[in-house]
């Protein structure tokens, strides 16, 4: 092996070890907290989604139904991805709306939010439907 083998090989196994452990903190995270989601909920009204998290969904739906909020897609995630999804959209521009988790439907932001990985369900044909930028 040749110096700058070693060199690069040196250099990348510290993020390899910090992938590692943020896996492990996933998976542990997932197995005491079965019930966790990373979702996506639509008012049509105002064309407001929240880009949300919950430890218990199925307590959040009644009062995601009573802002007028319907849920378009969940899936098992963590408190940890949910943050780094709004510092994410904060570094590339788009504000919540009027709380941390709430933001202005845009095709743009769906776009983004789609190469995030983000649950996304039926946003886009809802999108499609409505007047949005």
């Amino acid at each position: 092996m040749t110096l700058m083998q070693a060199t690069l090989e040196q250099a990348l196994l510290a993020p390899c070890m910090e992938a590692v452990i943020a896996v492990t903190e996933r998976y542990q995270f997932l197995e005491d907290h079965q019930g966790a989601r990373v979702f996506t909920a639509y008012r049509e009204i105002d064309h407001v989604i929240q880009l949300g998290f919950s430890e218990d969904l199925g307590g959040q739906t009644l009062d995601l139904e009573n802002r007028g909020f319907q849920l378009l897609e969940a899936r098992e995630g963590t408190r940890r991805e949910h943050r780094l999804l709004m510092l994410t959209l904060k570094e590339i521009g788009y504000a919540p709306h009027y709380n941390p988790e709430f933001f202005q439907a845009s095709k743009g932001l769906l776009r983004h939010l789609r190469n995030l990985g983000w649950p996304l369900g039926e946003l886009a044909q809802l999108l499609k439907s409505q007047r949005t930028h």
